[in-house]
């Protein structure tokens, strides 16, 4: 890399703080989902979809969909998915490779988020919408920003392949009813000891990922 490609992919203290504002929405959303995670049992069978509205992940959303009419399940879910998408789209559109870089030196080479972005961009230029459909989470949605991909291609991809995605789990759901159900009811009659399950399994995810972050 020469001198001008390393300054190039330096951000000044006035984009760093920019980054972070852009980045903000993003992060309270993934941190959301943390408490949803904690919440399955107490949300699941009452408030289907404000447990989805936390954690829109596709154990959350098949359990989910059992409770829920498909219209209310479908916008909810586009919302709280599409949510975060346009800001990491606006993040890479606006400081290119510049934003991998400052992720990488802020949470090290070795993190997941890193490591999925750097396997996804050698297909991007030939199957980015592609990819985008099938996957239109935070690593590809920066990664189309990035890439300088067309806000209106943008939009139309994700809410395409994220609808999709929503429609098949709802059809999923319901084709197998009775496992789903059962399994609906069995978080609901053990809602403590699930809860203190997920409050463990949260707290083991945060430790790997701040173990990670310190191994850069």
């Amino acid at each position: 890399m020469t001198e001008s490609d390393t300054s190039n992919t330096k951000l000044d203290p006035r984009d760093r703080r920019r980054v972070k504002r852009l980045a903000a929405i993003p992060l309270v959303l993934a941190l959301a989902a943390y408490l949803g995670q904690i919440l399955t049992s107490v949300l699941l069978s009452s408030q289907p979809l404000l447990l989805i509205s936390l954690n829109a992940t596709d154990p959350m959303l098949l359990l989910a969909a059992h409770q829920t009419e498909a219209i209310a399940f479908l916008i909810v879910g586009t919302v709280r998915l599409f949510a975060p998408d346009l800001f990491l789209h606006q993040l890479g559109m606006e400081f290119g490779p510049a934003t991998k870089e400052y992720l990488k030196a802020e949470f090290g080479p070795h993190n997941g988020f890193i490591r999925t972005i750097e396997a996804l961009e050698r297909w991007f230029p030939r199957v980015g919408w592609v990819l985008l459909f099938a996957i239109p989470g935070y690593p590809m949605c920066l990664l189309a920003g990035i890439a300088r991909m067309r806000r209106t291609l943008f939009i139309v991809v994700n809410l395409a392949g994220t609808v999709s995605r929503l429609l098949l789990i709802y059809w999923v759901s319901s084709v197998f009813e009775g496992p789903v159900g059962a399994s609906v009811r069995f978080i609901s009659r053990f809602s403590l000891p699930f809860t203190f399950a997920m409050v463990a399994l949260v707290m083991l995810q945060s430790s790997r990922g701040k173990k990670r972050t310190s191994e850069k």
